[in-house]
């Protein structure tokens, strides 16, 4: 009796412990699944995606969907950078828009994504742009653009999704200092504006004329303010990325009152020094159509003229050459060809019928100015200049590689000037080695 009252006891004992035993690992579970207590250990590229759009959606939950993310895969960011950055992604979604679906891009719109991204990026983001993945965004709204809106999730070496925080910290420093570049013109703060222009892209080495700077500010201010009909709020975010972030400008005026769109692209280097891509076109001046001599103003480009006109402004010539005749007319000797006419230093192509040295008509067509300094385009560009004069007149020249056109009564006319860059002058300015003006 006292080993069968031994044995049931320690049966007892033994049921106790396990009904302990399943309530402990019981309530471990509860504990486990309740509020914070409970994250998997890993999540999924969709679920990722999931988090991150419904941030998007709802900004207003973002803490409780980051607080989601296990911390393996946030790279070290915090809630305040993970607010941030979605705050900078949601200015892509159109104004009361919202999300209604986002998909995973794969196969060739992925690779021609990430390609984009690549001839746009420096090498040193290369792997990391190859680790990332496109989520395609739809949403209520309408995108000026047309194009689809996209954010970029990263993959470890393993294959595990997460959020690189130095590509989200990047995408933010692209954001802030695109609201300070436009927020100076908005507000016209010329101190500003001159601050930025070093920023600016160009072909050409910037000036280093304070002058020329101001006249470049001063210019920039005058687009923005008269050309740019869009308020900063219309403007779209078409794309951001680690390096790009690309603006559309909706509503903007040419010279001529047609109204057009323009992009302004942010870019940073692998540095982290930004730069702005932001095209303004200085047209021609009508003014510069015109061809001085000894400071005096003589014959238009698109005008009429004959070899008595010519000879009485600028003597004899040197030579008189045609080409082939281009457009045939019942009589050969009445086709249609280019006449050029040799003065020392310069020359001009009239494009007409030859009859000989002394017996043409036609239009004047190409003042071409290679030696002469007694002539010029305008009454202020001639080769006594220097890009800096060039400057002056056309402040964003420099960006056009210095070639200048305008659209009159249906005929397009073209300057272009080319420089002596092997002998720079004492102020760091160039000489003008060539002038062109061109009818198309």
């Amino acid at each position: 009796m006292k080993f069968f009252s031994e044995k049931l006891h320690m049966r007892s004992w033994t049921r106790c412990f396990s009904v302990m035993l399943m309530l402990c690992v019981f309530s471990g579970i509860l504990t486990s699944c309740s509020g914070k207590g409970f994250k998997k250990n890993t999540i999924d590229v969709p679920e990722m995606a999931r988090i991150v759009a419904d941030s998007l959606d709802d900004i207003s939950l973002s803490e409780s969907l980051y607080e989601r993310i296990p911390d393996d895969q946030k790279d070290g960011m915090t809630y305040s950078e993970y607010h941030e950055y979605i705050s900078v992604l949601s200015n892509m979604i159109p104004n009361q828009g919202r999300v209604l679906t986002f998909e995973i891009v794969e196969g060739a719109e992925k690779q021609r994504l990430l390609e984009a991204m690549l001839s746009n990026d420096p090498e040193e983001y290369s792997d990391l742009i190859m680790s990332c993945i496109p989520i395609k965004v739809t949403t209520t709204g309408v995108r000026r653009s047309g194009t689809p809106i996209y954010f970029y999730l990263q993959t470890k070496p393993d294959g595990t999704v997460y959020l690189n925080r130095s590509w989200a910290k990047s995408c933010m420093d692209l954001y802030a200092f695109s609201v300070h570049y436009f927020e100076a013109y908005t507000n016209e703060n010329l101190t500003d504006v001159i601050s930025l222009i070093p920023y600016t892209e160009t072909a050409e080495t910037l000036p280093e004329s304070e002058d020329i700077l101001r006249e470049k500010g001063k210019e920039m201010i005058r687009f923005y303010t008269h050309n740019v009909k869009s308020d900063e709020s219309d403007y779209e975010m078409i794309s951001i990325d680690a390096t790009n972030l690309l603006y559309l400008q909706p509503e903007v005026y040419d010279n001529h009152l047609h109204v057009s769109s323009r992009q302004v692209r942010f870019r940073s280097d692998s540095q982290d020094v930004i730069s702005v891509v932001d095209p303004i076109e200085n047209e021609l001046k009508t003014a510069d159509l015109y061809l001085y001599y000894n400071n005096r103003r003589t014959v238009r480009i698109g005008d009429h003229s004959a070899p008595l006109q010519l000879k009485s402004i600028f003597g004899d010539p040197l030579t008189v050459s045609c080409g082939p005749v281009m457009v045939p007319a019942d009589n050969m000797e009445d086709g249609l060809r280019n006449i050029l006419i040799r003065y020392k230093g310069f020359s001009i192509t009239v494009y007409g019928v030859y009859h000989g040295e002394d017996d043409w008509t036609g239009t004047l067509v190409h003042f071409d100015i290679y030696s002469s300094r007694k002539v010029g385009i305008g009454s202020n560009m001639s080769l006594n200049d220097s890009s800096w004069d060039v400057l002056y007149q056309y402040p964003f020249a420099d960006q056009m590689g210095y070639e200048l056109q305008v659209l009159v009564d249906g005929e397009i006319y073209k300057l272009k000037i080319e420089f002596d860059k092997e002998n720079k002058n004492e102020d760091g300015s160039f000489p003008i080695r060539a002038i062109s003006l061109k009818q198309e």
